[in-house]
């Protein structure tokens, strides 16, 4: 990754890639309500690629750089390139963000740098074969072989402000990337225990917990499905979402066990939800590559008969039923946003505390699979972006950003929700043949 503009200690080699240039918008979109604070040209367009904001920097991901803009005006303050690979990511935390580039068409490591953001500096940089941001640190793996496997890795833990082991020695295995959030590009926050693999043969791993304060393996040894692993206080969590079918909906097995120990605590099974088409979703996240939808321990399920119910990872336990079928989109500490259907349908706010229903409102006509929605559960506002029909060719992105105390519609915008705050909204626009992302506050 490519350093451009910022302070001291930046990487060497200063691109040339050619600055955005601020649009002060003159008129917004056929559908919007509100004009634009600010648009640059430049955006990657129809792309929902999350925009984020962190104090009076907007951080857009483009098809060949991370930019950083001013929140006022719009103006360039620095950006980095990257590959245009596969895999472009970034993860915010506090005043901080890690850039994260894999070389296209390459099997070559990670490069990855950790940037104050207000200044454009480099704190420092690295590369490894695999990468796994936390809010205090970044976990790096060295597999010696391309393929990645767990018991070919080592991993180390290093600070996020300076790069430094945490540990004397490294360890065998890998970190798991699964979490319990809504959607954002926040940081993780690193618990006491993560979920680790480690090599039970030379063809097979099992998961376990690793303590992130000493490095140390804890006994527990759980199975590998291949799906969704996580740490919660000192348990083990994973999940098999392609359990045998036609036992309940669309089944999900759920096994705890106990780090320490290795006992297992619990094992359970719940129900992700289903498309409008009566497929599985298999998730319980809003997409099969995301972990779980929830805030702490609690993680949202579908119970046999559809409804939505609040599950304690911790111990297994159901917080409560919602009157409400459907499958979870979105939530924070205080709200669950639910929609009738996986894909698409009608939309649902309930109370995180007791599951019961703030608002409804009708489907808001976004077509369903395999087409995604983005949404933002922020502040006082709800954001839900996708593609609605128009005609029978042509299915254009909308946004719709609703009151989150009464569901009242407040603003809606022609274009693809690239990200959103307590107070401010991105949209990514084709104009023409140029991509134009618009910043709303």
């Amino acid at each position: 990754m490519t350093a451009c503009g910022g302070g001291s200690g930046e990487s060497s080699g200063v691109g040339t890639t050619t600055p955005l240039t601020p649009e002060i918008a003159t008129s917004t979109s056929p559908v919007a309500k509100s004009a634009a604070a600010w648009s640059v040209v430049g955006g990657r367009g129809g792309d929902s690629s999350m925009v984020a904001v962190v104090g009076d920097v907007v951080l857009t991901p483009r098809s060949t750089a991370v930019v950083a803009l001013d929140r006022k005006s719009g103006k360039e303050l620095w950006h980095r390139e990257h590959s245009g690979g596969d895999y472009n990511s970034y993860r915010i935390s506090g005043p901080l963000v890690v850039l994260v580039d894999k070389p296209q068409n390459s099997s070559g490591p990670y490069l990855f740098e950790v940037v104050e953001v207000a200044s454009g500096s480099t704190l420092w940089q690295a590369s490894a074969d695999e990468v796994t941001v936390f809010d205090k640190a970044v976990y790096t793996a060295d597999c010696p072989k391309s393929d990645g496997r767990s018991e070919q890795c080592v991993t180390m833990r290093r600070d996020l402000r300076d790069g430094k082991a945490t540990w004397t020695a490294p360890v065998t295995g890998k970190v798991s990337d699964a979490e319990i959030e809504g959607s954002s590009q926040q940081a993780n926050t690193e618990r006491p225990y993560v979920a680790f693999s480690v090599p039970s043969s030379p063809s097979d791993i099992r998961w376990t917990l690793l303590e992130t304060a000493t490095g140390t393996v804890l006994p527990v040894r759980a199975e590998n499905h291949a799906w969704h692993e996580i740490a919660v206080e000192n348990s083990l969590i994973v999940t098999d979402n392609s359990d045998v079918r036609g036992e309940g909906r669309c089944p999900v097995l759920l096994e705890a066990f106990d780090g320490p120990s290795g006992t297992k605590k619990y094992s359970t099974k719940v129900n992700s939800g289903r498309r409008k088409d009566g497929e599985c979703e298999h998730s319980l996240g809003p997409t099969p590559s995301d972990g779980f939808t929830g805030n702490g321990s609690r993680v949202a399920v579908v119970s046999d008969e559809g409804a939505v119910r609040l599950l304690d990872l911790v111990d297994g336990n159901v917080t409560w039923t919602s009157e409400i079928k459907g499958t979870a989109l979105d939530a924070d500490d205080r709200s669950l946003l639910i929609s009738e259907h996986a894909d698409q349908g009608s939309l649902t706010l309930v109370d995180m505390a007791t599951g019961q229903r703030k608002w409804s409102v009708a489907d808001p006509g976004f077509i369903g699979y395999p087409s995604e929605r983005t949404t933002s559960v922020l502040g006082d506002r709800i954001v839900v972006g996708g593609q609605v029909a128009v005609g029978k060719n042509s299915t254009p992105p909308v946004t719709i950003v609703y009151d989150r105390e009464t569901g009242r519609e407040l603003s809606k915008y022609d274009g693809v929700l690239a990200g959103a705050g307590a107070d401010w909204v991105a949209i990514g626009r084709h104009d023409g043949q140029k991509g134009v992302l618009e910043f709303h506050a």
